[in-house]
């Protein structure tokens, strides 16, 4: 072997050696054998955690990120003391960040630990070094209503038929006051967890766009709720049994809500026993039924001004490229946006087989529940996804478990029971 055959084959092996992408030995620098270097499909990634913002003088006590590479679906683990941030090698690609950890605050000057948790759900790793912002809340329940059972799956007929006017929201008072149900409103999503597009302009970290949303009329003080109490809302108040044995008896209901189709085929049923809701705004223009298989979500609204000045001031106008094996084209839509800070409660869903995203801001829930693992899941019928209880207080009065991520909140595929006792 010649001196310039011996000199290409050493100069192959270092060019394999710097640009290999392997989970082997550090790569060196032959310049300087005591500095590694990182290969360039590889960078590392610091992350900046910013503590919940309802604790100003918080310290972090510990933190666990599991960091998911989206592609591959392979989990990596890092964790963070209180001196040092966390800093991860990661090859070029996109990853999903889920954190947990706790802090302690100082509440009522004392020393108060909290859970805390945070998730980023798309984050693109470059070739470069970079910083990432990581949010973090507080777990911890929020006084207040929250939705406590959710039941959008419908129910089947002895005869095997789709039944789905039977669809309901329990909404409870999980604080320990009485408190007045006067404007809340129920919205369901516009954009669904199945489908994941990058919609121009971004909203979710001011806003959730949604396509349906039917408030609780009042004075303000018209529907007081007492602690550990709730209000049943439905599509259509009727003993349902009636038509479908497999089905409840609605006709308890506080409210229900109504629409005026525009198709003679399809037509509203309407109980002049039970109130209905206003309608402010909804994108069907026959009558609104939530998504039978858990692709929207659905949020609890405490609405921040009237019908007339929310039409005419927030709509939400969006476009997206469909991307699709034909080819890619531009497409468009509106609906209404609602502000984050009127959301009091929100209750993420999907299906585990086609699940791509969350559609709320992190802030306002950071996972999702379901009935059935599924697409076109059979075993979905007549089951609800339901809240868990955290506690009770001396009284007996049940305290639902309220973190803000629907994964550890809610039980999924329960059998459902409008009139459940927590």
């Amino acid at each position: 072997m010649n001196k310039l055959t011996i000199y290409l084959f050493a100069l192959m092996c270092l060019f394999m050696t710097a640009c290999g992408d392997s989970d082997d030995d550090p790569v060196v620098d032959p310049t300087n054998p005591e500095k590694p270097v990182t290969p360039e499909n590889e960078c590392n990634v610091t992350f900046s955690c910013i503590l919940p913002e309802e604790f100003p003088n918080a310290k972090l006590q510990k933190l666990t990120l599991n960091v998911k590479d989206i592609n591959t679906g392979k989990t990596y683990t890092f964790e963070q003391t209180p001196s040092s941030p966390i800093t991860a090698k990661l090859k070029v690609g996109l990853y999903e960040i889920a954190a947990k950890g706790s802090i302690t605050a100082k509440v009522n000057n004392k020393d108060v630990t909290y859970n805390v948790n945070g998730l980023i759900q798309s984050l693109e790793v470059t070739n470069k070094e970079q910083t990432a912002e990581l949010k973090l809340f507080a777990e911890y329940g929020k006084s207040g209503f929250v939705l406590a059972e959710v039941f959008f799956a419908g129910t089947k007929t002895p005869q095997d038929a789709q039944y789905f006017a039977d669809k309901y929201f329990v909404i409870y008072n999980n604080s320990d006051q009485t408190l007045y149900a006067d404007s809340l409103a129920i919205a369901e999503t516009k954009f669904l967890s199945v489908m994941k597009e990058n919609y121009s302009p971004d909203i979710m970290s001011e806003a959730v766009a949604v396509q349906a949303l039917y408030m609780i009329p009042g004075d303000g003080k018209s529907h007081p709720v007492a602690p550990g109490e709730s209000i049943l809302i439905c599509d259509n108040a009727l003993n349902h049994k009636k038509a479908n044995p497999n089905s409840f008896d609605l006709t308890k209901a506080d409210f229900e809500w109504a629409d005026e189709s525009t198709n003679p085929n399809i037509s509203d049923v309407n109980n002049p026993k039970v109130p209905d809701l206003t309608k402010i705004y909804c994108s069907t223009k026959t009558i609104w039924s939530p998504h039978n298989r858990g692709f929207a979500s659905y949020l609890l609204v405490k609405m921040g001004t009237n019908k007339e000045d929310y039409l005419a001031n927030y709509k939400y106008d969006f476009k997206y490229d469909l991307v699709v094996e034909s080819g890619t084209y531009p497409m468009s839509g509106s609906c209404y946006k609602i502000p984050n800070s009127w959301v009091v409660d929100a209750v993420g869903l999907s299906v585990e087989a086609l699940f791509q995203w969350l559609v709320v801001d992190p802030s306002l829930d950071r996972g999702w529940t379901h009935c059935g693992k599924i697409d076109f899941d059979e075993t979905r019928y007549g089951k609800s996804v339901r809240r868990k209880v955290e506690r009770r207080t001396a009284e007996g009065v049940a305290i639902l478990k309220d973190t803000n991520n629907s994964t550890e909140d809610f039980e999924a595929d329960q059998i459902a029971d409008p009139y459940h006792k927590f």
